[in-house]
């Protein structure tokens, strides 16, 4: 192509370019024409290579990219495992109910595959605990034994000798020991049926002995605002509120505390009027007396009027009211009538009335909270001034209460634990002001629940809770799964209520295995509960005790349900704990019963059987007796194995069975003895003695002898329980052996007369009615036995 024709070309291009744009048209020089094209060869080298080779490739094959990206980006996943919008309102019933029905199905599917989640998540959590518990205690048992992995350090032996008969070191300090004596003995006298006798008290004369004030100072206030005759038959927590008796205490011990406080202070006085008279001429010097009024004797009347009530002397009280005149005579008598137990709602209303006009507004601050105490006037006042503790503040409250006044006592109990709480009273820094606070309002779950957060005051708090259980003044859980306190809606606002099985389980787990005697009498404390299966909690708990000790560790059981005479009769046990807490509603058999239901559950048959048959279920254990020997019968017998153990434990059910010491059912006494026939069995067989072996299988007609007898086995194999099934194939493979090995000792000798062709043949026709058994039996057999009967036969012949 020419120069001429190439300009040609290109006015045509720039004509067509200036016909189809109205744009206008852009000059440039050769150089601004390069200079563009290496900045866009350069952009797209860099960013679009595979842009374009991306574009090529699909382009060849005919898909549009630009397209195809569109399409792309138009998809989403988002709505795809959402429920189902709801249909609006103009849909037809058809289309409603049909989405409606798609959205139970969602639902549905997403909780039971929620459900499925939760509950493999838990066993398979569990199963690694229990795994690994068992992995723990391995290990540690192995450590025991000596190691060449041990680092060698050179050092000469050193004898140590221990005492087989050593107890392991007390968890249980000094103090809990004292405490663990206490409810042993009071267990034991509940067990011989004595009477029995008040725990808060047995606990308080203890802690007398500790020599810790604060701790006696709790005791004291525990056993005086809970001096009941008899336990309560209702329910503690609905019927506290409406008993007199907890504020009437509670008053009581806050009155002889003051007056002991009175005393220190103003001297030794020999009646009470004396001991207020000199206390008020301690307190109150000239000058504190400005804005008291009424007098007598030179004294101010009212704060003697007040300390009187405070020290719990109303007497001192009336005495100082009547010696001040006449004016008074209407408070002396009101007082009068209280202590009586009677009610003026004459002079009341006339003191009342009086208090409104007059007192209110006075400034004798005695004088106004003696009028509020005694009139319930102005609930919600502080009375700062004549209250400067928590003490005073409580016992003007609770004076203030009339019998039976449950709204009253409720605020009062609401007042001191939601809206003041721990922090108001620097529960932290003094935890006994708190614990004394709420138990004098009532609080008692409350108050051993804080107690309990403390390392240092958890044992007093479990034995406050104890005792007081055992009074029957305890608020307790609706369930042993729940919090260690919770909030019943149906109960009176603002009482809590303690989980008492989870607060003795969390002490006791600490010394359980150490000082196994004293958990089992913790647990002993909470015989009058139940767990969620309904069973009685103190056999839950030492259940739990012996099943969490671990498989490899059998001491627990010899401990605790004791140990078998060396004659092996089933009813000779000695020792075992439990015994001690037998009792009609339970007993050992009872509590052996439920174990081996727990670790049968978890496959430990082993001890199981031992258990069933302490508890009397024989057929249990032959039962499982008889799952174990199944698994091991075939194989030889070999020290400490699983067979070695089970030998000696099927001998002694045999001799049982066979002196008729126990009863079990038909079906189940049969399989046990095919069991014990094919044990022998195969001990003869390991042992080499063929002719004993085959003596011994010939007795329990399961196998045949000649090809006739096949049909009879067959029917005798089909009656057969699935213990019995599982172990018929290794009896048709050691059949099988023995009759080859009575073939080729046959055929060594060389001498093969008439008689050895006879005995020959019998055993030929014996390998094949075997063959015909196993290929007619109604069960599959393995593969290997099947392959393993065939060689043999075949070699026979």
């Amino acid at each position: 192509m020419d120069l001429h024709t190439l300009l040609q070309r290109a006015q045509n291009l720039t004509n067509e370019a200036k016909a189809d744009c109205e744009l206008p048209p852009v000059e440039r020089t050769l150089q601004q024409v390069l200079q563009a094209t290496n900045e866009l060869h350069a952009r797209v080298t860099q960013t679009g290579g595979k842009e374009i080779q991306a574009h090529i490739l699909l382009g060849s094959k005919g898909v549009d990219l630009p397209k195809l990206n569109q399409k792309l980006e138009a998809l989403s996943a988002r709505k795809t495992f959402e429920p189902l919008d709801v249909v609006k309102a103009d849909t037809d019933v058809c289309t409603f109910l049909k989405s409606e029905r798609e959205n139970a199905i969602l639902s549905v599917i997403e909780d039971t595959n929620k459900n499925i989640s939760d509950s493999v998540s838990k066993q398979k959590w569990s199963t690694m605990n229990s795994v690994w518990n068992e992995e723990k205690t391995r290990l540690l048992d192995a450590l025991v034994a000596p190691s060449q992995n041990f680092i060698d350090l050179q050092r000469l032996p050193e004898p140590t000798i221990l005492n087989q008969h050593s107890q392991p070191r007390s968890c249980l300090d000094g103090m809990e020991l004292l405490y663990a004596q206490e409810i042993r003995q009071y267990n034991e006298l509940l067990l011989k049926g004595s009477n029995r006798p008040n725990l808060v008290q047995k606990f308080a004369q203890l802690a007398s002995s500790f020599r810790d004030p604060q701790l006696t100072d709790m005791w004291t206030l525990l056993a005086c605002v809970t001096q009941v005759a008899e336990p309560l038959n209702s329910d503690p927590v609905k019927t506290r509120q409406q008993r007199p008796e907890f504020v009437a205490h509670a008053k009581s011990y806050l009155e002889r505390r003051y007056k002991l406080y009175m005393s220190s202070q103003a001297g030794g006085c020999s009646s009470s009027s004396q001991l207020v008279l000199a206390y008020v001429c301690h307190r109150f010097s000239p000058q504190q007396t400005i804005g008291l009024v009424d007098t007598v004797g030179g004294k101010p009347l009212w704060p003697l009027v007040y300390y009187g009530l405070r020290c719990g002397s109303t007497e001192t009280a009336v005495k100082f009211l009547r010696e001040a005149g006449a004016s008074h005579d209407d408070f002396a008598q009101l007082i009068e009538d209280r202590n009586a137990g009677e009610s003026n709602s004459r002079i009341e209303s006339q003191l009342r009335l009086q208090y409104a006009n007059k007192i209110r507004n006075s400034t004798d601050a005695y004088k106004k909270a003696v009028y509020c105490i005694l009139l319930g006037c102005d609930v919600n006042e502080v009375h700062g001034e004549v209250a400067k503790t928590i003490d005073d503040f409580l016992w003007i409250r609770l004076s203030m209460l009339r019998p039976g006044d449950a709204v009253g006592y409720g605020q009062l109990q609401t007042l001191i634990l939601e809206k003041y709480g721990e922090k108001y009273f620097n529960a932290s820094q003094q935890p006994y002001l708190y614990f004394q606070t709420l138990a004098l309002t009532g609080q008692f779950e409350a108050s051993i629940e804080f107690m309990a957060r403390r390392d240092s005051t958890r044992v007093h708090a479990v034995h406050m809770a104890i005792a007081l259980h055992e009074l029957g003044l305890l608020g307790g859980a609706r369930s042993v799964s729940q919090p260690l306190l919770s909030i019943d809606i149906v109960d009176p606002q603002p009482l809590r209520r303690l989980n008492l099985s989870r607060l003795i389980r969390h002490y006791v787990q600490r010394f359980e295995r150490t000082d196994t005697t004293e958990a089992l009498h913790y647990y002993y404390t909470l015989r009058c509960l139940r767990d969620p299966k309904g069973r009685n909690m103190f056999l839950t708990c030492v259940c739990d005790l012996v099943v969490d000790s671990g498989v490899l560790d059998t001491s627990r059981f010899d401990l605790i349900f004791g140990s078998r005479q060396a004659e092996g009769d089933q009813d000779e046990v000695t020792g075992g704990l439990f015994h001690q807490f037998d009792c009609p509603e339970f007993d050992t058999r009872t509590m052996a019963g439920l174990v081996a239901d727990e670790l049968a559950s978890r496959g430990n048959f082993e001890m199981a059987v031992r258990l069933y048959e302490m508890a009397g279920r024989y057929n249990l254990a032959l039962k499982h007796l008889s799952i174990l020997l199944a698994q091991v019968v075939q194989l030889p017998t070999m020290e400490g194995s699983l067979r070695a153990r089970l030998e000696p434990e099927a001998e002694r059910f045999s001799r049982l069975l066979a002196s008729d010491s126990i009863e079990v059912e038909p079906k189940m006494r049969c399989s046990f003895v095919l069991l014990q026939d094919l044990l022998i069995f195969f001990n003869y067989f390991h042992e080499g003695r063929l002719g004993a072996a085959l003596d011994q299988l010939q007795r329990t007609r399961l196998m045949p002898t000649t090809i006739d007898d096949v049909e009879v086995c067959l029917s005798n194999v089909k009656r057969l329980s699935g213990e019995v099934i599982k172990v018929v194939p290794d009896v048709i493979v050691a059949a099988m052996e023995i009759t080859h090995n009575q073939y080729k000792k046959l055929k060594a000798d060389g001498n093969i007369g008439a008689l050895e062709q006879s005995e020959m043949q019998s055993l030929r026709e014996r390998s094949k009615a075997l063959s015909n058994m196993a290929a007619t039996m109604p069960y599959r057999l393995p593969y290997d036995t099947n392959r393993r009967l065939l060689q043999l036969e075949l070699v026979m012949h």
